[in-house]
């Protein structure tokens, strides 16, 4: 059986869709199945063991030269790579490009989202078998709602899987491991930055949080970062406190492996959240504009907390202020002994 996933982005949209992936390895565990993804994202879907073969895409160089001699010839041999002859198409994105995509494949079955839950009403045009997630279902559970819908079939799958790493990355992980610092106390993994400023917790508060926790028992915290002003808030929580090792951005499935090393993830973006939960890492979640029933891993191992917001507004996925909201307040007046609390126990917490 051949199958085609088609979700080309984001980072955290594309992890969230390897909990449909499991469940399709299970349902058809000799399948071949193939995934087409935007070249920048590949490397994720390259050291999946569950993917045979990966289909790039690079709409924004494309769109930047459509009339270059060799756009066109790399759009042919995309075009090419997908007239192999699939038994499904699944379009785990619901948009128009995934649509245009989808109906460049052939299959004489294309599943989508239906109307009351895709994206883009275009995307309608190209799938022939459509289905609707429950609003409420956690954004882990909307790919895998859909095969589950195809296949007919509801079994247990074990998310879990442990990406592929080369040898100098095996090296550097077991080197990093063997730090002193490490050694005998409880590592939790810190990843603060966000690509959004309002999802992101005054670090401040981060801080006072995480002495909160040196408090309770002995940590290690360590802290990554991903850029220039990620790496300021790194190394102002090594300066407030210690133990602290600071790590630079690694390759994602090096980060994962890293992620499994530890006893604890905390962060407030969804791509480290969704990550960490693919291993047996428990994780702690801090939403503001973001829902959290709609955005954390699930699993009684996996705690969050949800800071209100004062202005009364209400939202089933993302605060429409995300972009624009001048405070940010929903995840900025989150206290310390909040994160707390929160982190301690396996419920929600809402901020009035």
């Amino acid at each position: 059986m051949k199958i085609l996933i088609v979700k080309t982005s984001s980072l955290g949209d594309i992890v969230h869709s390897f909990s449909a992936l499991a469940f399709l390895k299970k349902a058809y565990p000799h399948a071949t199945i193939d995934w087409v993804v935007e070249q920048p994202f590949a490397s994720l879907l390259t050291a999946h063991p569950y993917v045979d073969r990966v289909i790039t895409i690079n709409t924004k160089k494309w769109r930047r030269k459509p009339f270059s001699f060799s756009i066109w010839h790399e759009v042919k041999e995309f075009y090419q790579q997908l007239r192999h002859e699939y038994d499904v198409v699944f379009d785990l994105q619901g948009n128009s490009k995934s649509g245009l995509i989808t109906a460049f494949a052939r299959s004489k079955n294309k599943v989508g989202f239906g109307l009351s839950s895709v994206w883009e009403y275009p995307n309608l045009l190209f799938t022939n078998t459509k289905f609707n997630p429950p609003k409420e279902e956690n954004v882990r559970k909307e790919g895998k709602f859909l095969v589950k819908s195809y296949c007919q079939q509801d079994h247990q799958v074990d998310d879990r899987v442990l990406l592929k790493i080369s040898e100098e990355e095996s090296r550097w992980l077991h080197h990093f491991c063997q730090n002193s610092l490490l050694q005998g106390k409880r590592k939790i993994f810190v990843a603060p930055g966000s690509h959004w400023k309002n999802k992101q917790v005054d670090v401040r508060t981060l801080i006072q949080f995480l002495a909160l926790l040196l408090q309770e028992e002995a940590c290690c915290f360590v802290v990554t970062y991903g850029n220039d002003s990620e790496k300021i808030i790194a190394e102002e929580i090594k300066k407030k406190l210690q133990p602290v090792l600071l790590v630079e951005k690694l390759s994602l499935p090096l980060l994962q492996n890293l992620m499994a090393k530890m006893d604890s993830v905390v962060a407030m973006d969804s791509l480290p959240l969704h990550l960490a939960a693919t291993t047996s890492t428990p994780t702690f979640g801090i939403f503001g504009p973001s829902s959290a029933s709609k955005f954390a891993p699930t699993g009684n191992q996996h705690r969050f907390i949800q800071g209100a917001c004062p202005y009364g507004k209400q939202f089933a996925r993302r605060c429409s202020l995300l972009r624009s909201c001048s405070t940010g307040a929903c995840i900025k007046k989150l206290t310390p002994p909040d994160l707390l609390r929160a982190y301690k126990k396996n419920s929600l917490v809402v901020l009035n």
